[in-house]
């Protein structure tokens, strides 16, 4: 038993483990990229694995939700008060214009500075738009499409930016080719069950020399590398592709995608305070020392033993359709 299964064994540990395995896992899968069955343990995470596929190297979660668990998982939470709320008890509430909102707004500066400065007019489809964060803040005069499943999401951002919102799975969606002159996908491309195919829509979707944005949890920064098991991103219902930078890069690169910068989010977000990097500090120093304070009887609070949000910890990547 490892450090990360001796603490998920206290109550403690098991508020992680219970938010990250609600539902039963069904499918064993191979590589989502690849196909290849063989694969290496990185490590496990409760119920579910985290591997390496010998092949192709991209790490993947398995066993995984069904398409039909995952569809009942997302109408269970999503937008729901357990959904909101954090580990450190803080509500995510992105709905009307709350502090959260334009925080979250905040966060996403750099997939709304590169699309204002590539275009003023366009059609524009942002994959899993939620409540419509990244229309907020685009200038000019755009067509506004989006995919999203949750109904109350739809309801409230096809009403705030009169916006064309297919209520659908990103599976079902249907588009001409060639129709779209930017595509962005925030923190979409590491929930898809199907990441190669459809990357294959994307690219028919979008018109030669068109935008594409993909925003990621990013498993190959520095933080995640220190705190493995407990990095603060790691969610085995939903984040079941694990991609790091390079593997993001190469990913959209064989899609026929070319790729201008990886960009790393931190230093204009909501989390780069003072607050954060104190947390950063002392969560390190109780993840170090973790298996002795085991040992003496000491068991953190899930807030103070996971990852706090840093430097490299999300990656967004511009890139483009060859002409």
């Amino acid at each position: 038993m490892n450090t990360f299964e001796k603490y998920c064994s206290y109550p403690q540990g098991r508020r992680i483990i219970e938010k990250w395995n609600c539902l039963e896992p069904e499918d064993a899968v191979g590589c989502p990229l690849c196909n290849s069955k063989e694969a290496t343990l990185w490590y496990k995470l409760g119920n579910t694995n985290t591997l390496k596929c010998r092949r192709c190297c991209f790490k993947y979660v398995s066993p995984r939700l069904s398409k039909k668990q995952l569809l009942k998982y997302y109408e269970n939470i999503s937008y729901s008060e357990a959904f909101m709320m954090d580990f450190e008890l803080r509500k995510h509430d992105c709905f009307n214009d709350s502090v959260e909102r334009k925080n979250k707004i905040r966060d996403r500066h750099y997939e709304i500075e590169i699309t204002n400065k590539f275009t003023n007019c366009a059609r524009i489809l942002d994959i899993g738009c939620g409540t419509g964060l990244y229309f907020e803040r685009l200038s000019g005069n755009h067509e506004l499409h989006g995919i999203e499943l949750s109904q109350k999401a739809v309801a409230y951002t096809r009403k705030r930016f009169n916006a064309l919102i297919h209520e659908c799975d990103i599976d079902d969606a249907v588009f001409k080719e060639d129709y779209f002159d930017v595509i962005n996908m925030t923190y979409v491309i590491e929930h898809l069950l199907n990441p190669v195919q459809i990357m294959k829509n994307i690219y028919k979707w979008l018109r030669p020399g068109g935008l594409l944005l993909v925003s990621s949890p990013n498993w190959s920064a520095i933080v995640s590398r220190i705190y493995r098991e407990f990095f603060r991103l790691n969610d085995p219902c939903q984040h079941i592709n694990i991609f790091e930078n390079k593997s993001l890069d190469d990913f959209l690169s064989k899609s026929g995608f070319s790729v201008k910068k990886i960009y790393y989010p931190y230093f204009k977000t909501e989390y780069f305070n003072k607050y954060e990097i104190i947390r950063l500090f002392r969560n390190t120093l109780i993840k170090i020392t973790l298996p002795l304070s085991i040992m003496m009887g000491y068991i953190p609070d899930p807030e103070k033993i996971l990852s706090p949000p840093f430097w490299g910890n999300i990656m967004v990547v511009e890139a483009y359709k060859g002409e």
